[in-house]
C-alpha cells in the first residue's frame, strides 16, 4: 500500500512540473508603436539650468539662474538625473547613437541606424555645427553645416540613392532658408540658428507620413552661446528654444512620432560674467557639464518623472525598445521603464498559468515554455498556475524565470509545496481510496 501511494504522488508531482514547448503572446492591453522617431540633441544644454530639481553654480560658487522651457519639462516621460560619460560633443554623439561608452567616432560599429534600416526605416540627419563623418555616412539623407560659424555658412545637403525624391527638394528648400534664420545680430541670431534646425525637423516630420524613419537633429547655438557669452546670454539662448521646440513637438504629436530631447553635455561658467566651457579639465567633472536632460514623448509613453541615476548609454536601447526594434545586445545600456504598456516575459511557466490583478483574471496562457503578457500597465500582478502563486511588481519590461527551484523565492517554494499537497488531496483522493480498497 505504501509503495502505491508513493508512486501515485510521484506521478502527480511530475505532471504538475512538466513545462510546455513553444512561446505564446497574450495581449492584455493596448500597445502603441510610434510611426518613427526624432532624436533632438541640444548641444551644450545642461539640465541643471532647466530642471526644477537641480541648481547650477559657477566655479567660484556663485548661483546661476534658470531658464523656463515649458515644452521640455511640461509633459512626457522625464528622467530626472541623466549623465554623459564624456562631456565632449563628438565622443558624446558616438555614445548616443551606439549605446556604448567605448564607441570610437572613427569606427562606430553597430548603431541604432543600422538596426533601424534592417527594419525598413529611413535614417536622416539635420546637423548644425557638423559631426563626425562616420555618423553622417549612416544616413540616407543629411543637411549639415561643416563649420562652427553662426553666420556666413551654408548648410550642405547630401542624399543616398534610397532617399525619397520629395525629401531631396525639401532639404534643398531648408538649405536656402538658413540665412533668414541666422542673419539677425545678437541673441536673436543664436535663437534663429536653433529655430532653423527645429523648424526644418518639424517640416520633415510633416512630409514623411507613412514612411518609418529616425531623424537625428543637432541644434548648436546653445553651446555657442555658452562659449562666447556669459551665463545670462546662455540662459537667453536656452529660453529661445521653447517656441520652436513646441512646433516640433506638435508635428511629432500629430503624426504619432516619438520625440526624444537630450543633450551631448552641459555647460560650466567660471563666474556669472565669464565665458563657459565643458570639456577642459577644470570643467569636465562638474555636474553642470555632466547632467543633461532626457525627455521622451509619443504614443504609448507614460507621463512621469523617472528617478534614479541614468546614463547617456541608455538612450539607444530605450529608442530601440520603444520602436520595437531588437538591439541584438549591441548596446550596454538599459531601456528606461516609461512605456505605458509593458511586457511581462515568463519562462518555464507551469500549466494553467494565469495573470491576475485586483482579484480579476486578466489573461490565461497555455503552459508553454515561454509566455509573453503584453500591454500591461504599471502595478502589482499575481501569476497563478498549478503549484504557483507569485506576486510581482511590473515596472517596465520585465522577465520572470520559473525554470528550476532556485529561481523562486523561498516563500514561493513553500507556497508551491502547500498548493501541490492540496491538489493531490483533492484530485487524487478517489484514486487513493480505490487503491486501498483493492489491496484490502
Amino acid at each position: 500500500m505504501t509503495e502505491s501511494r508513493g508512486m501515485l504522488l510521484a506521478i502527480l508531482l511530475l505532471l504538475l512540473l512538466l513545462p510546455g514547448g513553444g512561446a505564446l503572446e497574450v495581449q492584455v492591453g493596448p500597445t502603441d508603436r510610434p510611426a518613427g522617431a526624432v532624436i533632438l540633441v541640444i548641444d551644450g544644454l545642461g539640465s541643471s539650468y532647466v530642471y526644477p530639481e537641480h541648481n547650477a553654480y559657477a566655479l567660484d560658487g556663485s548661483p546661476l539662474g534658470k531658464a523656463v522651457l515649458f515644452n521640455l519639462t511640461g509633459g512626457g516621460a522625464r528622467a530626472v538625473d541623466v549623465r554623459v560619460p564624456v562631456p565632449e560633443t563628438t565622443k558624446s554623439h558616438s555614445i548616443l547613437v551606439t549605446g556604448r561608452t567605448g564607441a570610437d567616432w572613427n569606427q562606430l560599429g553597430p548603431t541604432i541606424f543600422d538596426l533601424a534600416r534592417e527594419r525598413g526605416y529611413l535614417c536622416l540627419a539635420i546637423m548644425e555645427r557638423g559631426d563626425s563623418m562616420s555618423i553622417l555616412e549612416e544616413m540616407d539623407a543629411v543637411l549639415y553645416l561643416e563649420d562652427n560659424s553662426l553666420r556666413g555658412a551654408e548648410p550642405i545637403p547630401g542624399f543616398s540613392s534610397s532617399a525619397p525624391a520629395g525629401l531631396t527638394v525639401l532639404f534643398q528648400e531648408w538649405r536656402d532658408r538658413f540665412a533668414e534664420y541666422s542673419n539677425p545680430q545678437g541673441i536673436h541670431g543664436y535663437a534663429g540658428y536653433n529655430a532653423w534646425a527645429l523648424d526644418a525637423a518639424a517640416d520633415t516630420v510633416e512630409h514623411l507620413i507613412g514612411k518609418p524613419f529616425i531623424l537625428l537633429v543637432n541644434a548648436g547655438a546653445v553651446d555657442s552661446a555658452g562659449h562666447n557669452l556669459n551665463a545670462s546670454g546662455y540662459l537667453k539662448a536656452v529660453e529661445a528654444l521653447d517656441e520652436p521646440l513646441g512646433r516640433l513637438a506638435g508635428a511629432c504629436r500629430r503624426n504619432e512620432i516619438l520625440l526624444v530631447v537630450t543633450a551631448d553635455h552641459g555647460m560650466v561658467f567660471p563666474d556669472p560674467k565669464g565665458k563657459g566651457g565643458h570639456s577642459a579639465e577644470k570643467y569636465a567633472a562638474r555636474l553642470e557639464a555632466l547632467r543633461v536632460p532626457l525627455v521622451i514623448t509619443g504614443p504609448g509613453i507614460e507621463e512621469l518623472n523617472l528617478g534614479g541615476l541614468w546614463s547617456e548609454v541608455d538612450v539607444a536601447p530605450t529608442v530601440l525598445s520603444l520602436l520595437e526594434i531588437s538591439s541584438n545586445e549591441s548596446t550596454e545600456g538599459l531601456s528606461l521603464p516609461i512605456r505605458a504598456g509593458s511586457t511581462l516575459r515568463v519562462r518555464g511557466a507551469p500549466a494553467g498559468l494565469e495573470l491576475w490583478r485586483d482579484g480579476i483574471r486578466l489573461a490565461a496562457a497555455s503552459g508553454d515554455e515561454e509566455e509573453l503578457f503584453q500591454g500591461l500597465v504599471r502595478g502589482e500582478y499575481t501569476l497563478r498556475g498549478e503549484g504557483l502563486s507569485m506576486r510581482l511588481l511590473v515596472d517596465g519590461e520585465q522577465s520572470v524565470d520559473l525554470t528550476g527551484e532556485k529561481a523562486l523565492p523561498e516563500g514561493v517554494r513553500r507556497g508551491m509545496g502547500v498548493a501541490m499537497i492540496l491538489v493531490i488531496n483533492l484530485a487524487g483522493t478517489a484514486a487513493i481510496v480505490r487503491i486501498w480498497r483493492r489491496e484490502e
